[in-house]
This record gives C-alpha cells, structure tokens and sequence, in this order.
C-alpha cells in the first residue's frame, strides 16, 4: 500500500500591518523614553540618569515613540481605506528551506457585487519564480499595499513551493521501508527531489463606516425630496468633511444639502465640518427641483468625505442607492404644466394640466388615465377634491407624439387643506395586451379658501 508525504511545518506565515502615528503630544513624565527595566549596565551601553534624560518631545513635534509601528493583528479597517503592511514567511526549522513560485492573492467574498464583478476585485501578485534560499531562523519579507474597496470579508492567500535537502533525505530512508507516492495532493517529487505545494489564508474584514438610509418624497410632481439617514456603527468618532449626492449617470451634477434636519448649524452648504459620534446618526435633505434629473436616474451616489482621529487625508465612502419615487418608472415622466398659483376658492372649478412624456420615443404607448373609487377605508379622511371631468381620458405617445397633456377640471367643498383623489394610470405598450398600472396618491395638495376671505 502507498503512502503520501506529510507536509512539512517549516514555514510561518505572518501579516505585520502598518499603523498610523498616533500624534500622541502629551508631555508628562511617564512619556519619555526609558531604560529597560531589566537592563545591565556595562561600559559600552552605560545606564543614563533617568533625572536628566527624560528625552520628552516639545510639544510641536509627536511622541517619536508613536511614529513607526508595526501591529501583528489587522485592527479595525474601513472602505477606501488602505491595508499596507508586511507579509512575512519566517523558516522556523532548523534546516535550510528554499522558497519558490510565491504568489499572493488577495480576495474578497464571492457575495460582493454579484451583478458587476469587476476585473480588479482579486487582486494577485507573484514573487520568486526562482527559488530563494531561506536558512533557518530567516525568512523572506514582502511589502503589501492595497485599496479596500468593498465591505467584505477578505482572504490574502498565500500560495508558495518548497524545497530542501532534508525533504529528499527524508523521502529515501522512508522508501526504504515502504511505497512511497512520487506525486500527492501537496507535492511531487521529480528525480529524487521532493517539492511541497503550500497554502496559507489570512483574513480579515473591511467594514462600512456609516449605515445608510434614503427616503423618497414627491414634492408637488415638479420636485423630489430625498432624506437621507446617516449612522456611525463603529466605536470611533468620524469627521465627515464633505457631503453630496449626484446621480450615477451624471456624476458632474452635484446635489447639494437643501437642509439639516437635525443640526441647522452644521454643514450647510458644505462650509462646516460635523463629528458623528460613536452611535449617533443625522438626518439630512436633499431637494431636486429638475424632473430630467430625478425622472431619469436609476441610481444615485451618496458622497460623504470622512476622517477617523488622526487620519492625514480625508477618505471618500461611497453609498449607492435606487431611485425609489413612486413616480418614477421607465416608460414616461410626469410634470404639472398647470395649475393654480395661489389659493383655490370653494366650489369653483380650477384646471390641472399633466404633461406625459414618452422616455421611449420609439415605442408605442398607450396610456389611459382614471379616479381611483375612495375605499371605505379612507373616507374617515377624505379630503379630496372633486374632479368633474378628465379631457382626453386616452392618449398615445410615439416619435410621432412624444408627449402629451391630461386635462383635469377640479373644484373643492371642503376647506383647508385638501388633495387630489387617487389616480390610476394604465399603460399598454405596443399591441401588447398586458396593463401596467400606476396608482398615485395626493399628486398635488392646495388651500382652500372661501370666496370671502
């Protein structure tokens, strides 16, 4: 019966991750530097007088103890931050090991954008195609530096082939005694000369530094409100810098902050910084008054310019989003072209007209449009507005006709504030018999006042 090589345990494979100096400015007598507490003196390294050399930093300069480290474990990590350090594969045997065909792999979750897998989303790298002789107790240093781009669970995979006397000499005395297998799962073994196959894997995790939540609001048909929700999960406090939203497919037009609902006197207009604590959230609006922009994204990007404590450089964290409207769909747009400027009076009639627009001017569509019946339900609060008539109930939109107008004739018995009724919009498209609906509730508020006021 043959038998397999066991792999060798010769090699260690270790990540050492840079960090930050942590611009510690603090001058008080336990930051100096000091001897060791087990050092001895002798006459080439003399002990110096802790009462004269405190070797403490002027208060313009860092701790210079605080500017080189190194950390053995991965620390918390961010988006768009950068993971750099040193991966180490140490011989802790007490014979010599060659290495060779190193390759380092980083990965991210398979889960991760699934939909548009991007060609850099493993990222490999090769070292040592010839061997490099290790001798014990040495080892071989490579420096890593790369983006985290995702919030994903991350793999650095460590691929390397070995070799050594010891292998070969091992390989003969146990041949000796029984049937060995020239090739196995992790090794071969060619002319006499045994090769391992060795695999290490990492992990770590690259986190979101904000929770994000958006909520659409139709403003009067012509407009759209977004809120947007911003919470710090982490256990740090983040600076966020700069603030802005613009859709994906136009990244050159920015959406600025129509109002901070929370905290008016923080990052209007991008002229304020705002420090989020550690589970603390703001909410803030945004105001789209161009129907072209908010009718034609399907996405939009939140971009949010953030620091943790002693960052250097500001970070960018990107939260993208889908146009949830309820006016929003991609067969046409719906602007108001018409209705009254000021308040309406009670019992008399008032014209609305909505401009339907084909987004598909090639296709044919035909779009009817009714009154939603009031459910039992609803009249507890009913205070909708009458519509006496639609002019045009049926309209067709093509390249011929891209676009078109429903003419509704309205008058409101109730005071205060009243809403148009619920309105159905069925649309065909083609000679395709199948209806797409869109129902719409309070399109459009007004004041109702009395004739007398």
């Amino acid at each position: 019966m043959y038998e397999e090589l066991a792999p060798p345990k010769d090699i260690e494979v270790k990540f050492y991750r840079f960090s930050c100096p942590l611009l510690n400015t603090t001058n008080t007598p336990l930051s100096g530097l000091y001897n060791p507490i087990d050092n001895v003196e002798s006459e080439s390294y003399p002990l110096n007088n802790k009462f004269q050399n405190f070797d403490i930093s002027s208060s313009q300069s860092p701790n210079i103890e605080n500017l080189l480290t190194i950390n053995s474990s991965f620390g918390k990590l961010f988006i768009n931050e950068v993971l750099e350090g040193l991966l180490t594969l140490a011989n802790i045997s007490d014979h010599e090991v060659s290495l060779k065909d190193l390759k380092i792999t980083i990965k991210t979750d398979d889960k991760v954008d699934p939909e548009n897998k991007e060609k850099d989303k493993n990222l490999e790298l090769s070292y040592l195609t010839t061997p490099e002789k290790i001798p014990p107790n040495k080892g071989y240093i490579v420096k890593i530096k790369t983006l985290l781009k995702y919030a994903s669970k991350y793999t650095i995979e460590v691929n390397y082939h070995t070799k050594s006397p010891k292998y070969d000499q091992y390989y003969y005395k146990l041949k000796q005694k029984s049937l060995i297998r020239e090739k196995g799962d992790r090794y071969i073994v060619e002319g006499g000369v045994v090769e391992y196959f060795n695999k290490k894997n990492l992990y770590f995790d690259s986190n979101s530094p904000f929770q994000i939540s958006a909520i659409f609001y139709n403003k009067e048909v012509n407009s759209c409100l977004i809120e947007i929700n911003i919470y710090n999960p982490t256990f740090y406090p983040l600076t966020i810098y700069e603030l802005f939203m613009v859709p994906k497919e136009k990244v050159e037009k920015k959406i600025q902050i129509f109002k901070n609902v929370n905290r008016l006197n923080n990052i209007l207009n991008n002229t304020k910084s705002l420090m989020l604590q550690s589970e603390e959230q703001i909410n803030l609006l945004f105001k789209i008054d161009d129907p072209d922009i908010f009718y034609n994204t399907k996405k939009y990007i939140l971009n949010i310019y953030w620091m943790k404590d002693f960052d250097f450089i500001p970070k960018l964290f990107e939260y993208e989003f889908d146009n949830k409207l309820d006016t929003y769909n991609e067969y046409y747009t719906m602007t108001i072209t018409e209705k009254p400027k000021e308040d309406i009076i009670i019992c008399q009639n008032f014209k609305v007209v909505i401009n339907i627009a084909s987004k598909n001017v090639k296709n044919k569509y035909i779009i009817s449009l009714s009154q939603e019946p009031i459910k039992d339900k609803d009249k507890t609060n009913d205070r909708e507005i009458e519509i006496i008539d639609i002019i045009e109930k049926k309209m067709e939109l093509n390249a011929k006709i891209p676009s078109n107008n429903f003419i509704l004739i309205c008058k409101s018995d109730i005071l205060g504030n009243v809403y148009l009724p619920k309105l159905k919009f069925s649309l065909y498209e083609g000679d395709n018999n199948n209806t797409i609906e869109h129902v719409f509730k309070d399109l459009l508020s007004f004041n109702c006042i009395s004739q007398n006021k």
